[in-house]
């Protein structure tokens, strides 16, 4: 009996395995599928927060439901700086926090703002003093919401001037569909953007962004040029002047003086 149970202990084999190729290749599925779970989630809109400026004033900015759902915070493409309108002297355009937009020459706090992305071609134009947005009214005159709407969205584009114009996304003429753009005079106060005046082609209509950017650190090394050995220089010898050589034993000349007489 004891011969038999040892014969059956040794006809045992272990349990087949798979392959290794197989293991390898079902490993590599396994984490494949959990990527993409983890991609699905972090991209679904639930997960997408708003930036951290907007975190504390999320009741002011947001507004309504309707406008929640609407517009929402993108971290990406935001764009801190001032829009210059080169229009007479040269404005900053600012925007205060009674509601007022206008232009200084000089840059200052309320000409400091912030341009962020809301969908293909548009953007919103806050005031990060002011904390209000740039907004234009049915009948195109431009002021400051503390909530951001439909008349905050503006179209921008890029002239060949290398400088930008901002246009109304809603509001433009009924009949012939011209756009209404943000405009300053030449005193720097905000001009309606239903005057047949405000043009694209026109500088009033012209900003040019002016944005913030970090420094870059200056890398400084040294670079030992070796330097070049002169070649001597060598100086030409002079030609030698050969002197006549006086004749040996000459004869001496004599001059014989003459007389004319009568």
């Amino acid at each position: 009996s004891s011969s038999l149970g040892r014969n059956q202990r040794r006809c045992r084999r272990p349990p087949p395995q798979a392959p290794r190729s197989t293991a390898l290749r079902d490993a590599a599925l396994r984490l494949r599928s959990k990527g993409r779970n983890a991609t699905a989630g972090a991209s679904s809109p639930a997960s997408l927060s708003a930036p951290s400026s907007y975190s504390s004033r999320s009741g002011e900015v947001a507004g309504s439901g309707s406008e929640r759902g609407s517009f929402q915070w993108s971290p990406s493409g935001r764009r801190t700086g001032s829009l210059y309108c080169r229009v007479g002297i040269g404005f900053h355009l600012q925007i205060h926090p009674d509601g007022q937009v206008n232009g200084s020459h000089q840059g200052s706090l309320l000409s400091i703002l912030e341009i962020f992305a809301v969908s293909q071609g548009i953007v919103g134009i806050r005031g990060v003093f002011s904390n209000k947005f740039l907004a234009m009214s049915k009948k195109g005159k431009l002021h400051a919401s503390a909530t951001f709407t439909e008349d905050c969205k503006f179209r921008e584009r890029f002239q060949e001037n290398s400088y930008n114009t901002y246009a109304s996304a809603i509001h433009r003429t009924g009949k012939t569909g011209r756009e209404w753009y943000v405009a300053l005079n030449k005193r720097g106060k905000a001009k309606r953007g239903c005057s047949p005046r405000v043009k694209p082609q026109h500088i009033s209509t012209h900003f040019l962004p002016r944005f913030r950017q970090t420094e870059q650190p200056e890398l400084a090394f040294t670079v030992a040029v070796p330097e070049k050995k002169k070649p001597p220089v060598v100086i030409p010898p002079k030609p030698k002047v050969s002197l006549p050589v006086p004749r040996k034993n000459s004869p001496p000349v004599k001059y014989r003086l003459k007389f004319r007489f009568g």
